[in-house]
């Protein structure tokens, strides 16, 4: 197979899974692993996709990957992302957790917390944290986005302008050194920035795949986040750009990478 018909074809099947593995490709057209890297290598300086650690993802800032797909990609690191984010929590704590199925997964690690209070605008979120036994959960109002369940606009807005938090747990759709961290909606990413404007320790849940990405609408920039929590497969090159930023980095799997 040509090598333009072979990359017009991964396209196709990022454009219809978001996101392939270079393993996988390989496999499928026969060929070697780093053939397959050049292949990306080559679209990526197209501006077609963005490589990520052992594959690619779709290049398209103002178009996100479906929540139910986003649900099955990287499972296991986002669990250990959760589980080391709950370590965080002391109970007590007035926390604010944002969409996302990262932070879908963190909720679910805070049941033997106790006494802690939850605001958040996504309805799964809430539907899990309604499940812990002393947990006071606070949903705001506002716009019901269909698929991801969240909430925001002008009424999300005034709920969260009347709370302060000790911590905020955020996700994001992208992280990069030069945009900072950055969403695909602007009514969410505005509602992010606003919790980030009132919490005490900002905390940032991000798997691999959202390194080097620059989704559609700002959220913050490098500085304004105190602690990101990914997995040992996000690149060194930009957590040492955190590091470097003053921002604290986690690894999941136990290491911690010091501000």
């Amino acid at each position: 197979m040509f090598q333009n018909v072979r990359q017009e074809q991964i396209v196709q099947r990022l454009k219809n899974n978001q996101t392939v593995k270079i393993a996988e490709i390989a496999s499928h057209y026969g060929v070697t692993r780093e053939t397959i890297r050049r292949d990306l290598y080559e679209l990526e300086k197209q501006g077609l996709i963005t490589k990520v650690h052992g594959g690619a993802m779709l290049n398209k800032a103002n178009e996100e990957p479906v929540y139910s797909k986003r649900a099955i990609w990287n499972v296991q690191e986002k669990q250990a992302i959760a589980r080391k984010a709950a370590s965080f929590v002391e109970d007590g704590d007035a926390i604010y957790i944002d969409l996302g199925t990262t932070t879908l997964l963190f909720a679910e690690e805070l049941m033997q917390k106790r006494n802690i209070t939850v605001i958040t605008s996504a309805l799964l979120v809430a539907l899990e944290m309604s499940k812990h036994p002393s947990a006071k959960v606070i949903l705001c109002g506002g716009e019901l986005r269909p698929g991801e369940l969240s909430l925001s606009g002008p009424i999300a807005r005034k709920t969260i302008e009347d709370f302060f938090v000790d911590k905020a747990f955020i996700g994001v759709g992208g992280i990069s050194k030069e945009n900072g961290f950055t969403d695909f909606h602007i009514g969410e990413a505005e509602i992010r920035s606003l919790v980030l404007q009132r919490a005490g320790m900002k905390i940032t849940l991000a798997d691999h795949s959202k390194f080097s990405v620059v989704a559609f609408t700002k959220v913050a920039s490098i500085k304004d986040m105190d602690l990101v929590i990914t997995d040992s497969k996000a690149p060194e090159a930009l957590i040492g750009q955190l590091r470097e930023s003053g921002v604290e980095v986690v690894i999941a799997d136990g290491g911690v990478i010091d501000s």
